[in-house]
């Protein structure tokens, strides 16, 4: 056994879906724009701030696209529009839609460092409806400025020749100009994207990728039935959608995009949500690619080849090749436990700890390494949505990250054509298990009835172009061809079903109809009634308060019913979020109060492994910042932990918080493990203060 050099390999994946609605031809939703001015420029500018850097970044066609119709002119989205409407116009419906979404972000690092902008955000409280005509036109211009410059990331608000630093130290009477100089600093910025992505590229540092054109699940296309092998209870559309034609479409086309906007031909593929099959591999095959890249559980369920009986991480840490009847391709695996410390753990820590724990990890990986061939070890992810979870939008983490890297004489950083350069890979894979880096499955795309219904109106739009498409010029098939291969992409069937939730879901909802509906549209045919309702079902809404008639007296197991009548309940998936699915687990919260005890029980999905090592800390931002934490059975602040539940009382007063004071607040969950739940995934919770009266006053609530 040898201490090997270790090759590390990080790889970034950037990705919007397509948002334009195809009747206003505007983007309904602003996040191209915004992780534009956010993530894409500075995640690549970390080649150039470090040198020696090494990553991969893979960038969706459907994100290009979009980002070239801002930067042309061509393209704004409803948020934009908002935002460009000097205030002193805005109707009382702008004004509304302004109070519900010009928050969006993770509240504690985005809104409440901010005086101006949390002042703001607690002025409009939960009740938009309610505070409107409370807002003045200068609170409305204020917030119309700050919502445009908490998105801009550190590395241009922090820029001495640029306005911006000043512009958020002056915090509030902000003027016009003051907002037009924040959006031509975006559309600046926009511009900057495709050009540094190609530079850093040339000089050797960044590789790039690309997926299939509208981020489509590959497998899914060529046979959604191939669902059934790794879900075989689930129920799949009868007759299936199987059309390996489309999938061949959205890869030939996502490549022939990235081509004419880089000018040449990339090398790998991330095909969306690591989604693979015999087919959709074939496929990559027959496009030229030479590897791409999956999750680590599709590798141990090909080979079937379980790591919790293994000593030693061979089989996992190299390139491997897999042969197909369209010929070979090398692919890569993620380590699914690295990977998802940086998308989901390390937000909470220290950034300087965290980037030392990190390339601990990386380390005690290979302690015990017996291959000559010395080990690639992939770090896989999202490297849009997680860093607003971060504090400095993770500009501190990120620097002692490779900083620590770069020192470290046994890492070395690569990219893949690097690595099979100095090593080529070798025939290990006849075939591969069909799934995705969630779960080694599709259950997130297909087999709930929404999931299904959406197949079904899709396959017979598909069957219907068919039909028709005889009876339509080329530009109008060409048109009605592109709705559908929209309409294939994997984010509309993300928000289907009950794994993921977002306040935004019932737009999705409506743009995957909208595509549909303009396919009958575009054939002079009359738009099906069932496409005109919508397939995401509402659901239940807990209406409760949140007060107390008495301090709920806690138990092992709690059976006072009766104690927690009032209280508010809030599910938290670890799914919740973009990429916040690896572990698909799910708790649920009910929190109240009773005069000055904050009172809560959390119900875990499975037994609490190790009890004692359990943690719950409450951090409040409202009336004032403090942390407080609950440790498991013996602590200061002890928890009552009960198989799968776990209480505990918050005594706010010595917190120096009054009965009569509401209370903002998120909590975090740590079982001992390192990996963390937070509550909620976004913004915070809230409570009322108390009021000294009759208890009969809160059932309103």
């Amino acid at each position: 056994m040898t201490t090997p050099p270790i090759y590390l390999h990080f790889f970034w994946h950037q990705h919007q879906p397509w948002y334009l609605d195809p009747q206003s031809k505007i983007s309904v939703m602003p996040w191209v724009r915004l992780h534009g001015i956010k993530d894409y420029y500075d995640m690549a500018w970390l080649c150039r701030q470090f040198p020696g850097w090494k990553q991969t970044i893979n960038l969706v066609p459907s994100l290009l696209e979009q980002l070239q119709l801002y930067t042309s002119g061509q393209l704004t989205d409803a948020f934009l529009d908002l935002s460009r409407k000097p205030a002193v116009a805005l109707t009382p419906e702008d004004k509304l839609e302004i109070l519900k979404n010009f928050f969006a972000g993770f509240a504690p690092q985005m809104v409440h460092p901010y005086p101006r902008y949390d002042e703001l955000f607690r002025k409009r409280g939960t009740s938009p409806e309610h505070t409107l005509s409370h807002f003045s036109t200068q609170d409305f211009l204020d917030l119309q400025v700050w919502h445009n410059l908490v998105w801009i990331d550190p590395l241009w608000r922090e820029d001495s020749t640029l306005p911006l630093r000043d512009l958020c130290e002056k915090q509030r009477d902000f003027t016009e100009k003051d907002k037009e100089t924040i959006l031509r600093i975006q559309d600046d910025i926009l511009k900057k994207i495709i050009p540094i992505h190609q530079q850093l590229h040339q000089e050797g540092s960044l590789e790039l990728t690309c997926t299939p054109y509208y981020h489509p699940i590959l497998p899914l296309l060529c046979d959604n039935a191939v669902a059934k092998i790794s879900n075989p209870r689930d129920p799949v559309p009868d007759p299936p959608f199987a059309f390996p034609q489309d999938a061949e479409w959205h890869i030939e086309q996502g490549l022939a995009y990235f081509e004419r906007t880089f000018g040449f031909r990339p090398q790998g593929m991330w095909p969306s949500e690591g989604s693979v099959s015999d087919a959709a591999c074939a496929l990559m095959a027959q496009a030229g690619l030479k590897y791409f890249a999956t999750d680590e559980a599709i590798l141990y369920r090909s080979t079937f080849f379980n790591p919790r009986y293994a000593t030693i991480s061979e089989t996992l840490y190299q390139l491997h090749r897999l042969t197909t009847p369209q010929g070979e391709i090398d692919c890569v695996f993620r380590n699914h436990s690295l990977s998802d410390r940086i998308g989901f753990v390390y937000q909470s820590w220290n950034g300087k700890e965290a980037a030392a724990d990190f390339i601990s990890q990386v380390k005690g990986l290979v302690k015990n390494w017996n291959s000559p061939t010395p080990p690639l070890i992939n770090v896989i992810l999202d490297g849009e949505n997680c860093w607003e979870f971060y504090p400095h939008d993770g500009r501190d983490f990120l620097k002692y990250l490779v900083e620590g890297i770069l020192a470290d004489s046994q890492i070395t950083p690569t990219t893949v054509p690097e690595y099979r350069q100095m090593h080529p890979a070798k025939p290990t894979l006849q075939s591969i298990f069909p799934g995705s880096w969630i779960n080694s499955n599709f259950r997130i795309w297909i087999g709930h009835q929404e999931d299904n219904a959406a197949w079904h109106f899709l396959r017979r739009a598909r069957e219907i172009i068919i039909e028709r498409e005889d009876t339509l010029d080329e530009a109008s098939l060409e048109e009605v061809w592109r709705m559908l291969h929209i309409a294939e992409g994997s984010d509309w069937f993300w928000w289907y079903g009950d794994e993921n939730a977002s306040s935004y879901e019932d737009l999705f909802d409506a743009l995957f109809r909208n595509h549909i509906a303009h396919i009958y549209t575009l054939l002079n045919l009359d738009i099906p009634e069932a496409i005109k309702r919508p397939i995401k079902q509402p659901k239940r809404i807990e209406k409760q308060g949140g007060i107390f008639f008495r301090k709920p007296e806690l138990g092992v197991p709690a059976k006072r019913y009766h104690d927690w009548v009032g209280a508010r309940r809030i599910t938290a998936k670890t799914s919740g979020g973009a990429m916040h699915v690896a572990k698909d687990q799910e708790s649920s919260l009910r929190y109240g109060r009773f005069e000055n005890y904050l009172c809560f029980t959390i119900t875990l999905p499975d037994v609490v492994p190790q009890p004692n090592d359990m943690t719950v800390t409450f951090h409040f931002s409202t009336p004032s910042p403090a942390k407080i934490e609950f440790h498991a059975q013996n602590g200061d602040l002890p928890l009552s932990v009960y198989k799968n539940r776990v209480e505990g009382i918050v005594q706010l007063d010595t917190l120096s918080i009054q009965p009569s004071q509401e209370i903002w607040f998120f909590l975090e969950i740590d079982l001992g493990d390192g990996d963390r739940t937070t509550i909620p995934d976004t913004s915070e919770l809230y409570l009322q203060g108390y009021l000294p009266t009759n208890a009969s006053v809160y059932w309103f609530l």
